[in-house]
């Protein structure tokens, strides 16, 4: 019996030395020394029956918590669940092959986003990290949810989703579990934003902190000046290099401290890569921004979906703030790629291209039954271009709050360098009680005849020996 396993082992082994593996791989040797060679048979499994490779147990719980990690912390997750060309791929790409692979575990992902309705009928969730840029992490929402739900463009929706099939490409969502952090039943008895009534802003956006450092300044500034209340439509009219991006900062950094209530959207249009990664950074709300290397084209889209997302969280009755970088370069953005009309106004302004950031700006309001959407833009003078003086005349008159900016003052390096004589609101008696509104008119009434120079840093000089408005104005009364 010894004799034919020999013979038979020797047979494999010429069988694998000639190239022909189908009798050597049905056997097994196990060799111990001294002995002769005992031949195991074992039959190769089918590739149905073999083990499925488990994967290491990884919490993923949703599609946000993978997109709020660095490049380097994704690569390491990837190569824990053996994605490969990981080196390659972009941020997007890497999240979908990360959940790609973890779905095969069968664990429930979860997603959220902002929906995107598309021209066939059919939407996707795209994501504020990405500012909302179409990519391949993003989830597919059919036409039946859509109807379903009555969801619009705009809508906040956060769910389960499922990973693709072999024919798909997206993440598909499965059940809608909120809608604009609101459950999907409370959306029958919203009102359409068209539809609701606009009044002036009645309730006041208290700048100050009360911190008495240099920061606290400008927002106190702004608190004496130019008062800011929920539902406003607010220019700030700035030349190039007066501090207007931080003014901005500033006003969200008040916003966020004082008032969490509020959704604070900040919206860069056109501006440099690095003054969105320090905004994205020092600001706690949500930054949204499409840098000047990209297309006209792209402005528009990064606006209208911010727009549209404010509309819907003011329909479902809360106070959303934008704050936008500027204005200015979103008009010219729309000039760019509207058709022409025929009628050119001086600058090369086209004449239909500046209704719909008019539009943009002018969904600012209070809302009568409930919410707000406040707005302030800068605006840009003084910049050479015919076409920016343009728009600012345009625009000039439609809010109802105006901060100006002086290149003279800011040449001096005095921040804020803000014209205080040109500097208002309108119907300020309904946000600020009638004894400090009072206060504030006598104090108008002694900067008035100063140079606008003088005016700024004879204020600055005295909000520096107080740590509120309201020392201030006590320090005032006793020395007059």
């Amino acid at each position: 019996m010894q004799e034919k396993d020999t013979e038979f082992s020797q047979n494999v082994k010429q069988a694998a030395d000639n190239g022909d593996l189908s009798i050597a791989q049905t056997a097994n040797f196990n060799v111990k020394e001294g002995e002769a060679p005992v031949l195991e048979r074992s039959i190769k499994p089918k590739p149905s029956e073999r083990k499925k490779k488990i994967l290491p147990e990884i919490k993923i719980t949703s599609l946000t918590e993978l997109k709020t990690k660095s490049p380097s912390e994704l690569m390491n997750l990837a190569q824990e669940l053996d994605v490969e060309n990981i080196t390659r791929m972009r941020k997007s790409d890497m999240i979908f092959a990360i959940l790609k692979a973890h779905a095969q575990n069968n664990k429930d992902i979860f997603g959220d986003g902002v929906l995107e309705i598309l021209p066939d009928g059919f939407g996707f969730l795209r994501s504020a990290d990405s500012s909302y840029l179409a990519g391949p992490d993003d989830i597919y929402v059919s036409p039946s949810q859509i109807r379903r739900f009555s969801l619009r463009t705009g809508d906040t929706i956060a769910g389960k989703i499922r990973p693709p099939k072999d024919s798909e490409r997206y993440f598909a969502l499965l059940q809608v579990d909120k809608i604009n952090f609101d459950s999907p039943e409370s959306i029958t008895h919203k009102i359409l934003f068209e539809n609701l009534t606009p009044l002036f802003a009645d309730e006041r956006i208290v700048m100050e902190r009360g911190i008495g450092s240099s920061e606290d300044i400008t927002a106190r500034v702004i608190d004496l000046v130019a008062p800011i209340g929920k539902g406003q439509r607010g220019l700030i009219v700035s030349p190039p290099k007066a501090g207007k991006t931080m003014m901005l900062q500033q006003i969200a950094h008040s916003i966020t401290a004082n008032h969490p209530e509020c959704h604070l959207i900040v919206l860069l249009i056109d501006e440099r890569p690095e003054e969105v990664t320090d905004m994205s950074r020092s600001v706690k709300g949500e930054v949204l921004a499409s840098t000047f290397d990209e297309p006209a084209t792209r402005h528009i889209q990064v606006a209208e979906m911010v727009i549209e997302k404010a509309k819907r969280l003011v329909e479902h009755k809360r106070d959303v703030v934008i704050l936008l970088d500027s204005i200015t370069r979103l008009a010219r953005a729309y000039n760019t790629v509207s058709p022409a009309s025929g009628k050119v106004l001086t600058g090369g302004v086209d004449a239909s291209a500046l209704q719909r950031p008019k539009r943009f700006f002018g969904a600012a309001r209070n809302i009568e039954e409930g919410g707000s959407l406040t707005i302030i833009a800068t605006a840009l003078v003084d910049t050479g271009s015919k076409m920016d003086e343009v728009i600012y005349e345009e625009f000039k008159g439609t809010g109802n709050l105006e901060i100006h900016l002086e290149r003279r003052i800011a040449e001096k390096r005095v921040f804020p360098a803000i014209d205080i004589n040109r500097s208002g609101t309108r119907r300020e008696e309904l946000i600020v009680p009638a004894d400090e509104l009072q206060k504030m008119w006598i104090l108008r009434k002694i900067l008035h005849p100063m140079d606008e120079l003088a005016a700024i840093e004879f204020l600055i000089g005295r909000l520096k020996t107080t740590k509120t408005n309201e020392d201030f104005f006590e320090a005032m009364k006793k020395s007059s």
